[in-house]
């Protein structure tokens, strides 16, 4: 009896050791790369935020602009949410967020919208040398749900 009641309490320890979160902050999904012909590239990453409610989705599209010796110089990131119905999807909500680690680069513009099913930003950035603008670079973003649900 002590034997079974301890192999219980030991399953029930374990159990709350390790849990398992089924209601994770975000899910990674797929990445692709952009490369350029200076050697730099950036590397787009979509994932998930659960739903809140049926019929309702967020996500993140982020981008990461990293130079030939692959170090990342700044980051932006799109996030979207959606309604889907199975027939139809909209975006009720768009915005930006640009996050800058090698302070030579700078934000030059920066824009976020909505159009049907898809949250869109565009953006424009700039690397200073001695003061003097020595080089820009442009993205646009877009993220996209279907009728489903499924975050594009």
């Amino acid at each position: 009896m002590k034997k079974r009641l301890f192999s219980c309490l030991l399953v029930l320890l374990l159990a709350f050791a390790f849990p398992i979160n089924a209601m994770a902050a975000s899910i990674p999904s797929a990445q692709e790369v952009i490369y350029f012909e200076d050697g730099s590239y950036i590397t787009v990453t979509l994932s998930e935020t659960q739903a809140r409610a049926s019929g309702t989705k967020s996500g993140n599209k982020t981008y990461r602009y990293y130079n030939s010796n692959d170090v990342e110089l700044w980051r932006a990131v799109l996030t979207g949410t959606f309604t889907y119905t199975g027939s139809s999807a909209t975006c009720t909500a768009s915005s930006c967020n640009v996050t800058i680690s090698n302070t030579a680069w700078y934000v030059v513009s920066k824009t976020a919208s909505k159009s049907g099913n898809t949250a869109k930003a565009s953006i424009v950035m700039g690397r200073k040398l001695l003061g003097v603008t020595i080089e820009k670079k442009s993205a646009e973003l877009s993220l996209s749900c279907s009728a489903n649900g499924t975050l594009s």
